[in-house]
């Protein structure tokens, strides 16, 4: 497991350019567009994915757990843009499982990172996490963290979904 603590929440959105507005009122820094594709590979638990996109691609194995309203994420591996071996390496042993394409604007507001997710089909979505790297913040902060900024942007809870588009 890798040393840092993740909350996150997720969910549908109707007003994706009026978040994205009130983002930036509140002092969030935008960080870039990144239009991603996701390769997701058969393991035991969890989810293996590689991410390719505009901003860089990733190797990552991680595994969500819901608490209550939000999933906390145990990762295991977390390559960013790993070499064109390892890449080869994974899709040569892994099963391939499902694929994923979205465009991804993100946000940073202090230690919480703001992804507005657009897919395919014009479906739109926010996803929070707090994050803590430096064993700053309890579990219970990063929590309140994730719920006090869905309710600064409105968010009601009868929009959120479990994470994940696979």
């Amino acid at each position: 497991m890798l040393n840092y603590k993740d909350v996150t929440q997720k969910a549908r959105l109707s007003n994706a350019d009026a978040i994205a507005s009130t983002l930036l009122a509140m002092g969030a820094s935008f960080l870039g567009e990144d239009h991603q594709h996701d390769t997701y590979f058969r393991v035991q638990n969890g989810k293996l994915k590689y991410r390719k996109g505009t901003l860089g691609t990733l190797i990552t194995h991680y595994e969500r757990v819901a608490v209550g309203l939000l999933e906390k994420t145990h990762v295991s591996r977390y390559d960013v843009n790993p070499s064109e071996a390892e890449v080869q390496q994974l899709f040569a042993t892994a099963e391939r499982i499902g694929e994923t394409q979205k465009i991804r604007k993100q946000y940073q507001h202090q230690n919480v990172t703001i992804h507005l997710d657009e897919l395919p089909n014009g479906e739109n979505y926010i996803e929070v996490e707090a994050k803590d790297y430096s064993n700053l913040y309890a579990e219970t902060d990063l929590q309140q963290q994730c719920k006090a900024l869905f309710e600064k942007l409105g968010i009601s809870t009868n929009a959120l979904v479990e994470t994940g588009y696979l």
